[in-house]
């Protein structure tokens, strides 16, 4: 769990809203359902009171289609028996991780300027030649002149 000003937040991979009360905690609850990104596919995840003595087995894994309204059709055909409270929230994890994946293909055609970064110690020593150089071109004219 961690705790901010206005809510606490639960660090539960398999959390449908993120927020931490007994509603939506898988832990708590026998009976429980959330969608799970792998590599750009969604999979509902079922969990259900027949499958609890078997911990390897205890959630059910559904593959979504890639079509929004047919991932939709698949959740209320799964959660047909659920919860509206599940159901609901199934689909808004689902519409907002759509969204995401639509800006990540955004993002990833959207051509951007590259910031490398260099190490402290290689900015520190890179001044510090600068310094030198600027201190001996000095001398070097000095010496010139009294020459």
């Amino acid at each position: 769990m961690a705790k901010i000003a206005t809510e606490n937040f639960c660090r539960n991979p398999y959390k449908v809203t993120g927020i931490c009360n007994w509603s939506s905690c898988p832990l708590a609850n026998s009976r429980y359902a959330t969608i799970h990104d792998h590599e750009g596919v969604f999979y509902l995840y079922m969990k259900t009171i027949e499958r609890a003595h078997k911990p390897n087995e205890l959630w059910e894994i559904v593959k979504l289609p890639r079509n929004y309204e047919k991932s939709l059709e698949t959740i209320d055909k799964n959660l047909q028996y659920w919860t509206k409270f599940f159901v609901h929230k199934n689909k808004q994890r689902l519409t907002k991780m759509t969204q995401y994946r639509i800006r990540m293909r955004k993002l990833v055609h959207k051509a951007r300027e590259k910031i490398m970064t260099m190490p402290r110690k290689q900015q520190k020593r890179k001044s510090r030649e600068k310094k030198k150089l600027k201190k001996l071109q000095f001398w070097i004219r000095v010496l010139r002149r009294n020459c």
